[in-house]
């Protein structure tokens, strides 16, 4: 262990940080908008408060108590709370707006969480149908910077923030963004109004390098207000007029004393949750090729499996180079830094790993009652510390896994493949935040939640168009393992997992808080079922709904409003969203919308099969009746499937494996799943292979073949 440490404090001065740090005061200024300069630093013309706090290696100052008044505050740490800050800054420059982050990175999945790989459905990568600042977001990022398979937007997540999210930030004056906080209490009026955040913003003393610690063992420490031995603290107490939930913990929801939900509806989606069965999270982390084998290698705890066996180095590597191994180098490759094929392995790539880390024998969220009595003794976070250690292990053991299955593939990759410290900007190895896939979520006014058939189950080319929607989103319903074995998905999920759903809207009613009426929520933390969390909880989703968000707090302030009132009002919330202030788009730019509707067979790519009315006008051998197909050209296998090729890696080559880039379904026919018979339907989890037939597509869709197991 001591070994360990000095490892890590030799990559640590590499970042230059010791050098510019140890022993030098660090002067701290919160503000607002801009007056003056002060020791090089701007400051506000609204000042709130101004303090200077020297740290020294030698001492270990108090405990510092402050207030911040603030129009809007944001409890944040998802993606969706980025949204959030970013609207609400910009909507409204006559506002002060507060936005707290739990690491340093803002951003949730998209950075800190580890997850640089866009999940885009369909419709959303459409740029039509993203709001205005997601769109520059992506434009910032052209092209797949990773030429990863998984999605058309790999990327890095340190360049992302250090060179988009923070300077969009800083553009706004009237912002003030407090890094490295977390909400510890919350203060409700006697009518239930959010009154204050008790927060705890901590700085790393200069003895201890930030990030050198994993999360299980510093998370406690976080939210202490104590200073402790790795870092100061400040307690500050922020006041608003209106809030918005959006953190990853849903800490505003715990310590507020509302009622929330955690966990799987179970039997039915209107029943009571089971609050210990919830979606296996995942802890990822970066990997490099080494030119050359490191002389004094840093080392990296062995890990744990602590859930499913891994796959042995023989499978990883079997059928090369389209094996699993070199499927999950570029999966997500957040940078490719030579050749860009999906096979290719470069020296100085970074690839994110999250493929086979998942913890599905521990859920990070314990029962209510562990909660409560949490809340009793102090606030700090709510997490199952034991199973976050094991998600550690099992993330660490990936890593091993992997680097050992290297060598059947080149026998100098062991020495070569490394962790990549600066890419996820930690000390130890793994991202800074846990990929959280769900959490904590609101009860709306009236006991609303929104449900997953609405997302789906509607006639339309998109789900329900609620009166009160807000955003949209488009995106499967990524379910991942449950807790196992005590834990299953009941048959209205087990079904449709992976099935999907259609471009979908996301209504106002979804980021009320029944009990209190200036709370707004956004992200995972939404009124909504565990099933349809799974829908909304990607990047594009989260962060449409985070604009939503920031933009209704606006009208709330600025009209004195309270949620009931905003969705009195929603035709003006909706106006004002779809304005040039905010940018988000109002309804899907879509095609014809017929892809619902059956019209026959056709005989594409050497086989019959059925069709929907606008892939029908693509073929020349369209057929009323299956029979008199069936003379002119082969039927479809029962091992034979129709890939939509948006869900799918592509490839040209006949025989060679195409990959699912998310949970999906095969069909028999180009109709919408949803209208199609379950012995149509084969669904497929994300990395699933399929051989492909031709090598050319008819109306987006691969024929390929995938042999379903059956029990």
């Amino acid at each position: 262990a001591e070994d360990w440490y000095f490892q890590v404090l030799a990559i640590y001065s590499h970042k230059v940080y010791l050098e510019n740090s140890v022993s030098k005061p660090l002067l701290s200024v919160l503000f607002s908008g801009s007056c003056a300069t002060m020791a090089g630093i701007r400051c506000s013309r609204a000042l709130l408060y101004t303090y200077v706090v020297y740290f020294v290696s030698a001492s270990k100052p108090s405990t510092v108590t402050s207030a911040l008044q603030c129009d809007i505050a944001i409890a944040g740490g998802s993606t969706a709370s980025l949204a959030a800050a970013i609207t609400a800054a910009e909507a409204a420059p006559e506002l002060t707006i507060c936005f707290t982050e739990i690491t340093d990175w803002p951003g949730g999945q998209m950075t800190a969480g580890g997850v640089p790989a866009i999940d885009f459905g369909s419709a959303n990568k459409m740029p039509e149908n993203q709001p205005k600042s997601f769109r520059d977001a992506m434009e910032f990022l052209p092209g797949n910077p990773g030429a990863c398979s998984v999605s058309t937007k790999c990327y890095l997540p340190n360049d992302f923030v250090d060179k988009w999210i923070k300077p969009r930030l800083a553009n706004s004056t009237n912002l003030v963004v407090l890094l490295r906080t977390v909400v510890r209490n919350t203060t409700r009026s006697p009518s239930g109004e959010i009154q204050a955040l008790s927060v705890v913003q901590r700085e790393p003393t200069s003895s201890h390098p930030e990030w050198y610690f994993s999360l299980s063992r510093e998370l406690e420490d976080w939210y202490s207000p104590t200073d402790s031995e790795y870092f100061t603290k400040k307690e500050i107490e922020i006041s608003a007029k209106v809030f918005i939930e959006a953190t990853e913990l849903g800490d505003v929801l715990a310590t507020s004393g509302l009622p929330f939900a955690q966990g799987l509806e179970f039997p039915l989606e209107n029943s009571t949750t089971y609050e210990n069965c919830g979606q296996a999270q995942t802890l990822t982390f970066y990997m490099t090729l080494l030119d050359k084998p490191e002389i004094a290698p840093p080392f990296v705890p062995p890990g744990a499996d602590g859930g499913i066996p891994f796959p042995s180095a023989a499978n990883l590597t079997k059928n090369a180079p389209g094996d699993a191994w070199h499927h999950t180098w570029s999966w997500r490759r957040s940078h490719c830094a030579g050749n860009p094929s999906l096979t290719a392995v470069n020296v100085g790539d970074i690839t994110q790993q999250n493929l086979f880390n998942d913890l599905d024998t521990a859920y990070l969220f314990p029962t209510m009652a562990a909660v409560r009595e949490e809340l009793a003794t102090g606030w700090h976070g709510g997490i199952n510390l034991t199973a976050l250690q094991m998600l550690e292990n099992r993330a660490y053991a990936t890593f091993h896994v992997l680097v050992k299955a290297s060598g059947l593939l080149n026998a100098s990759f062991p020495d070569r493949v490394a962790l990549d410290y600066t890419t996820s900007g930690t000390l130890h190895g793994l991202s800074k935040m846990v990929y959280w896939r769900d959490t904590r979520r609101a009860i709306g006014i009236d006991g609303y939640r929104l449900t997953h058939p609405p997302l789906r189950d509607t006639t339309g080319p998109t789900g329900t168009h609620f009166y009160d929607s807000v955003a949209i989103g488009d995106y499967n319903d990524d379910t991942h393992h449950l807790r196992m074995p005590s834990c299953v998905y009941p048959p209205y999920i087990g079904t449709g997992r992976g099935e999907g759903a259609k471009p979908y809207y996301i209504p106002l009613r979804a980021m009320l808080v029944g009990g209190a009426s200036n709370l707004l929520v956004a992200g995972k933390t939404m009124s909504q079922s565990f099933h349809a969390n799974s829908n909304t909880r990607l990047h594009p989703s989260e962060w449409s709904a985070g604009v939503a968000a920031g933009g209704t707090a606006v009208l709330m302030v600025r009209n004195a409003w309270t949620s009931a009132d905003a969705l009195t009002h929603v035709a003006t919330v909706q106006d004002f969203l779809n304005s040039s202030a905010v940018g988000a788009p109002r309804v899907f730019t879509m095609g014809s919308g017929t892809n619902d509707i059956p019209d026959g067979t056709v005989c594409e790519l050497q086989r019959c099969f059925g069709v929907d009315k606008q892939a029908a006008t693509k073929s020349h051998h369209h057929y009323q009746n299956s029979t008199t197909c069936d003379n002119d050209c082969q039927s479809l296998a029962s091992y034979e499937w129709l890939a939509n090729a948006d869900f799918w890696t592509s490839n040209t080559t006949v025989g060679s494996l195409i990959y699912a880039k998310q949970s999906t379904v095969l069909k028999k026919s180009t109709v919408t799943s949803s209208s199609l018979p379950p012995s149509e339907l084969a669904a497929v989890d994300t990395g699933a292979p399929c051989i492909l037939q031709n090598a050319t597509q008819f109306a987006g869709y691969w024929l390929c073949i995938h042999h379903v197991h059956t029990a």
